[in-house]
């Protein structure tokens, strides 16, 4: 079977869970500030990596957050990229998600990073994930520069279960994200996270370090002001 270059926006399955919706957020502020030939070419120019199941099912392995954007977008269909195709194999369902996890093509963790779950409770599209904040944290955190970005599998979900152990959220929920940045920022470059992908915590100098403690006063700028019920965030200045 041949499969066409667009594809319907919600006809792509997730492979994981979870996502974060503030990261959903300012990716949906920010194509709507495009013309509509530029989100066109945004659109044309976005391939997302998908691997066909031996059902014909278009399985995204990367993208999440943006192919969720789209959908907010309405916009109906997205380039996708097949990395593998498994449609003439003869794996059964669960050898099938067996390879996918051992490729790491697939996150079976929940929004509470708990898991592995069975594939079989994985959303049949976008609109079915759930938001795990501490996935917004660690991308926040990573945007004020507390680590560096990595092509390593599941990065961001590896941060964010890191941040889930302190317990960040815990003291005053969602209303204390600029609170739990500003600990996430310090804890990012401690020796506990050395591990972690994109860690840079081996590269701070004094005068960085200096810098990191005045970093206990930031506002994270990728925190939303408050405002109107409904609206969306603000770009970051």
């Amino acid at each position: 079977m041949k499969f066409k270059p667009f594809q319907p926006t919600l006809a792509l399955r997730p492979t994981q869970f979870s996502i974060g919706l503030l990261e959903v957020e300012y990716k949906v502020v920010a194509m709507r500030k495009l013309t509509p030939e530029k989100l066109a070419r945004l659109i044309a120019q976005t391939p997302i990596p998908v691997i066909v199941s031996p059902w014909g099912h278009l399985c995204l392995i990367d993208h999440h957050h943006y192919l969720f954007a789209c959908w907010h977008m309405d916009i109906p269909q997205v380039k996708v990229q097949i990395v593998e195709n498994y449609l003439d194999s003869d794996l059964s369902y669960t050898r099938f998600w067996q390879a996918m996890a051992k490729k790491k093509h697939a996150y079976l963790r929940d929004q509470f990073g708990d898991g592995p779950r069975s594939p079989v409770y994985l959303p049949l599209d976008v609109r079915g994930m759930a938001d795990d904040p501490y996935r917004s944290l660690a991308w926040m955190v990573r945007k004020e520069g507390g680590y560096e970005n990595s092509t390593q599998s599941f990065a961001e979900f590896a941060w964010a279960d890191y941040f889930r152990g302190h317990k960040l959220l815990n003291r005053r929920g969602r209303e204390g994200f600029h609170a739990a940045v500003r600990r996430g920022l310090v804890l990012a470059r401690s020796p506990a996270a050395r591990k972690l992908p994109g860690y840079t915590g081996h590269k701070t100098s004094a005068i960085e370090a200096e810098q990191g403690e005045r970093a206990l006063l930031l506002k994270s700028k990728y925190v939303p002001k408050a405002r109107a019920k409904g609206e969306l965030a603000s770009l970051p200045q």
